[in-house]
């Protein structure tokens, strides 16, 4: 095999094959060879039809089978030879596809490959994050919660005021601009957490103190950007609620019975049980915060050039994505999913690019540190899944092996082992969150 490797690029190879005539004509007629032996023809006995009646009946088939599997071949034993790591499918050069039945078999492929780079110095990489403290007030808040979830609702008595904790139900009016612009009836109003159908409004509570059913409220604020009508979003708004139905949550003591209900034996265990979990959560939160700081700082540490066709592949297909994210989740027209995720094109190519570039960043730190997950691992992992969700786990890993996504199972251990990697790498500060400016000062 003749092949000339080409570098257009960081990340672009060109390979140019030459196959000798004599190379590709002996598999053809080898193939042709077989089918002679194999085909039943009209008028002679089967496996003896002559090879130039086969010739003229599949020649040119059989050819053309031929030069594609020679190019397969021959394009994946050019890649090893030259210990190429291809990235995104290669473009063929039809320009260069030359077969006239003369001179050599002549083909030629671009193919995109993994960006060469050095490695930034992995130890200590500075990391701030800002976790709260876990408080008594924080306990208390998911006790009370969890008691909330016991509670009974009940009608208030006729003409009863309201009062923080009561669940009001009413016909709302929004109106900016001075107009009008949407009227939703038994629309809910949580006092207790000042949500007034979905929205939230500072103080609601305040203003809905010593109402009762009939009466009128009127509230003042910003339409939040998931709000219904699209061109009120962001605006200033009058809210007008009138209410139609007041209803009184009663919740119940925290006695040991009801704590057995949440799986412990007093209210001593459950606030034990809460603050673990609380714990974990903070956990959980200092890990992702980690992770963003530590990928932050891998991208501008490391100077990486991308393969751009992959890349514009890549930011295609995430505008594509967020286009149909806004038609499936918010009701937008075609059209105007596709325009309004045009709009944002420059922002989603950078965010695309960025995480393309990690991928090249944290697949490189794996490699060079040994942490690429296995296979077996794989088929472990979604063994324990699959018994943790109550199916056949060997089903399921016949299933990933037969659908293709085991590859992407092990991409994901990859990934998460070497981001357990970094994170025990990482010289983590921590901090509390700044304490709110006092309202009154």
């Amino acid at each position: 095999m003749s092949c000339t490797v080409t570098a257009d690029g960081t990340c672009r190879r060109t390979l140019s094959f030459a196959i000798d005539r004599d190379q590709l004509d002996v598999q053809v007629e080898s193939s042709l060879a077989e089918i002679a032996r194999t085909i039943d023809l009209k008028g002679f006995r089967k496996g003896k039809a002559p090879l130039d009646v086969v010739r003229r009946m599949h020649g040119e088939s059989v050819r053309e089978d031929t030069r594609r599997r020679v190019m397969s071949e021959k394009l994946a034993e050019a890649v090893r030879e030259h210990e190429l790591h291809p990235v995104g499918e290669p473009e063929m050069n039809l320009e260069a596809y030359l077969d006239d039945g003369q001179g050599p078999f002549t083909f030629e492929f671009t193919l995109e490959i993994m960006p060469d780079f050095a490695l930034a110095d992995l130890s200590g990489i500075p990391v701030e994050v800002t976790l709260p403290p876990i408080t008594d007030d924080m306990i208390e808040a998911q006790v009370t919660r969890l008691a909330e979830q016991s509670a009974s609702i009940e009608d208030a008595a006729e003409g009863a005021s309201v009062s923080d904790d009561d669940i009001l139900h009413g016909t709302v009016v929004y109106a900016v601009e001075g107009l009008e612009i949407e009227t939703r009836p038994e629309r809910p109003v949580f006092l207790r957490h000042d949500l007034v159908d979905g929205v939230a409004i500072v103080d609601a509570k305040a203003a809905f103190q010593g109402k009762s059913v009939g009466d009128t409220v009127e509230l003042t604020t910003t339409l939040p950007e998931h709000f219904a009508t699209e061109e009120a979003r962001g605006k200033q708004a009058r809210v007008t609620v009138t209410i139609d139905k007041h209803q009184i949550m009663r919740v119940p003591e925290l006695t040991d019975e009801l704590c057995q209900r949440f799986g412990v034996q007093n209210e001593a265990e459950l606030r034990v049980r809460i603050r673990e979990q609380l714990d974990a959560q903070r956990d959980g939160f200092r890990d992702d915060q980690v992770d963003r700081e530590v990928q932050a700082w891998l991208l501008a540490e490391h100077e990486v050039e991308l393969p751009e066709r992959l890349a514009a592949k890549s930011a295609d297909r995430r505008v594509h994505e967020y286009a149909h994210q806004l038609i499936e989740q918010q009701g937008l027209s075609s059209e105007d999913g596709h325009h309004q995720a045009e709009e944002r094109r420059e922002e989603i190519v950078t965010a695309s690019r960025d995480a393309l570039k990690a991928s090249f960043i944290l697949s490189r730190i794996a490699k060079e540190n040994e942490l690429s997950a296995t296979v077996v691992e794989a088929e472990n992992q979604i063994r324990a899944l699959a018994t943790g969700q109550g199916e056949d786990p060997e089903k399921v890993v016949a299933n990933a092996r037969s659908e293709g996504w085991l590859s992407d199972m092990v991409a994901n251990l990859t990934e998460q082992k070497t981001r357990e990697f970094l994170r025990a790498r990482a010289q983590v500060t921590e901090k509390e969150p700044e304490a709110a400016p006092d309202s009154d000062a």
